[in-house]
């Protein structure tokens, strides 16, 4: 089998930041639900496409993936091990921000089979991450980091 690396990108933030060029935006639960049924419709369509490959890693970035209902994140997932000969060693991260994952979040996240967390933190100054239009500060970045470990994530960057 060859492998596979998928990327799903998830265009919606809370707000955009200053120096950010990602296609990414604000955007209502409507419209975040039809982008959501969207990709995994596209996502089962182009299965077949890729059955000669195994899933070694997924990753899901944006914007700010944990903007979104933890139930859309699982249909994403649980559609591509339904959908797509996933290794079992698979790597499957999701990128989020402080301030947009709690540590029930967390949780659903890590029994969703996610095993590998991104979280953003530009800078550890409280000054420098208003400056750039980011919505947490240092201490939400911390607890976002220590609910995940106390979840159970070890591979965090």
């Amino acid at each position: 089998m060859r492998p596979l690396e998928i990327y799903i990108h998830i265009p919606f933030c809370v707000r955009k930041c200053y120096y950010c060029d990602f296609l990414s935006a604000p955007a209502d639960e409507k419209t975040k639900d039809a982008y959501i049924e969207a990709l995994y419709t596209e996502l089962t369509k182009r299965a077949e496409e890729f059955a000669e490959y195994t899933v070694v890693s997924v990753f899901v970035g944006g914007g700010t993936p944990s903007t979104v209902r933890t139930k859309q994140l699982v249909m994403l997932l649980d559609g591509l091990r339904k959908y797509y000969r996933m290794d079992p060693d698979a790597e499957i991260t999701v990128e989020v921000n402080p301030g947009t994952a709690d540590k029930t979040k967390l949780e659903q996240y890590r029994r969703a089979g996610v095993n590998r967390l991104s979280i953003g933190l530009q800078s550890g100054n409280d000054g420098e991450l208003c400056r750039i239009g980011r919505i947490h500060n240092f201490r939400q970045f911390m607890d976002t980091y220590e609910g995940a470990v106390a979840v159970g994530f070890v591979n965090i960057n």
